[in-house]
C-alpha cells in the first residue's frame, strides 16, 4: 500500500500557520522588550530622582546660620540667597551654608561648612557647592548636574506662622522648604524639605562668626 502524501494545499496551509504563529511570537517578544525598556528607562528616572531628593534633604536639613562675604568682601543680607533668574538660573536659584560636611578627624584642609546651591542650566538641574564658603578667592563653584529636561524649578518658605512665602529675605532660617520641580513630559513634583529653623530672627547673633575660622 502506497503512503499517501500531502497535497499542495495542506502544505500552504501548514506554512501559513507557522506564518502566523512566528508572527505572533515576535511580537510578544517585541513587546516584552519595549515594556523591559520602559521599565528600566521609568526605573533610572526614579533613581535621578531619588538622588537630587537626597542631595535636597541632606543640605536643608544641615542650612547653617552662616553669614556669607562675597570676593568684595560685603555680607549676604540673609542665610538663604534666594529669587527668580539667581545664580543665572532659569528658573528659581537658592543658595546658602550647610552644615555637617563630613571631614574625619579633620584630614582635609577645609571645614565642616560648604556653600551649596541650585539653578537650572540649559535645561539641566544643577547643584553647585564650593570647597570654601565664602567667595574672596573669586574661584568658580563646581557643578555637580543632577537632572535633564528640567521645564520648572521653584522654593517655597514656610515662616513662623505657618504660611508659605515665595521670597526669603530675613536673616533667621523658615520653618521648611518647598520644592517643586516639573521635568518635560512629566507630572510636577513637590518636596518639603525640614530646615532647623523657627523663622525668627537672632537679634543678639546674627551667625556670621559661625565656623568663620573654618570657612
Amino acid at each position: 500500500m502506497k503512503a499517501k502524501g500531502f497535497t499542495l494545499i495542506e502544505v500552504m496551509m501548514a506554512l501559513a500557520i507557522l506564518a502566523v504563529v512566528v508572527m505572533a511570537t515576535h511580537q510578544i517578544l517585541e513587546s516584552t522588550m519595549n515594556a523591559k525598556e520602559a521599565s528600566e528607562d521609568t526605573l533610572t528616572e526614579l533613581e535621578k530622582l531619588q538622588t537630587v531628593f537626597r542631595f535636597m534633604d541632606q543640605d536643608f536639613s544641615q542650612l547653617s546660620t552662616r553669614i556669607v562675604r562675597n570676593e568684595s568682601g560685603d555680607k549676604a543680607t540673609s542665610y538663604i540667597v534666594h529669587g527668580r533668574y539667581q545664580f543665572e538660573s532659569q528658573y528659581d536659584g537658592i543658595g546658602f551654608i550647610r552644615d555637617g560636611w563630613i571631614n574625619p578627624i579633620n584630614l582635609l584642609p577645609r571645614s565642616e561648612l560648604q556653600a551649596v546651591g541650585y539653578r537650572v542650566m540649559d535645561d539641566k538641574l544643577e547643584r553647585l557647592y564650593r570647597i570654601y564658603v565664602d567667595q574672596l578667592d573669586g574661584t568658580e563653584p563646581k557643578v555637580q548636574v543632577l537632572l535633564n529636561d528640567v521645564e520648572e524649578l521653584k522654593f517655597e518658605f514656610l515662616d513662623k506662622a505657618q504660611k508659605w512665602q515665595d521670597e526669603w529675605k530675613m536673616q533667621a532660617l523658615p520653618l521648611a522648604v518647598a520644592v517643586t520641580l516639573k521635568q518635560k513630559d512629566k507630572p510636577e513634583i513637590r518636596r518639603i524639605f525640614a530646615v532647623p529653623g523657627t523663622g525668627e530672627e537672632r537679634k543678639e547673633d546674627n551667625g556670621e562668626n559661625r565656623g568663620a575660622s573654618n570657612g
